[in-house]
């Protein structure tokens, strides 16, 4: 009979099992401490996120605009003070007359309220006109004493004027002034 000689390798892939080993180490570790991360949550919890204020730089009143209400014509020029400051105004308007060069008289369901426009160069300024309405999705209330260094040329006589005796105003930025229906 002949005798075949048999030698035990030495090595050849034993690396290849501790590789193996340590990714299902790894794989057990980050599973295990993903579920840690996310605390209890089952399925069938629910999340709920709340959506904060918007962050003002303007501190004028900010008290006062923590249990302001709806921001319409109406209730700002019922209680002014509530809203000086507040961010964010947004409603369909007409305007209304006298016109100035950076300001106009907006009206809605009977109230009327004096705004000013932020005149922020743009390619085809907003053309408003007596009886036009308008949709404007942005613009803070401020307390006419306290306007100063606005965007854009100065005021103008007539918008000082028009302003005296208010208690509040908006201060808009022609970008959030579009014309629905022209005069």
């Amino acid at each position: 009979m002949a005798e075949i000689p048999v030698e035990k390798k030495s090595g050849g892939k034993g690396w290849l099992w501790l590789i193996l080993l340590l990714l299902i180490v790894a794989a057990l570790a980050w599973w295990l401490f993903d579920e840690a991360a996310e605390g209890d949550l089952d399925g069938d919890d629910e999340v709920v996120l709340e959506q904060a204020e918007p962050v003002t730089t303007d501190t004028t009143g900010m008290a006062e605009t923590a249990g302001a209400g709806e921001m319409t014509i109406a209730a700002i020029t019922a209680n002014p003070s509530e809203y000086y400051g507040r961010e964010g105004f947004s409603g369909t308007v007409t305007v209304g007359g006298p016109l100035t060069d950076r300001g106009f008289w907006i009206e809605n369901d009977g109230a009327r309220m004096f705004a000013i426009v932020i005149d922020q160069p743009r390619e085809r300024p907003v053309d408003i006109n007596v009886g036009a309405t308008l949709d404007i999705t942005g613009g803070t209330i401020r307390q006419p004493s306290e306007i100063e260094d606005l965007a854009g040329d100065d005021l103008d006589a007539d918008t000082i004027d028009a302003m005296e005796g208010q208690q509040a105003v908006l201060v808009v930025s022609e970008r959030n002034i579009d014309i629905s229906e022209a005069a």
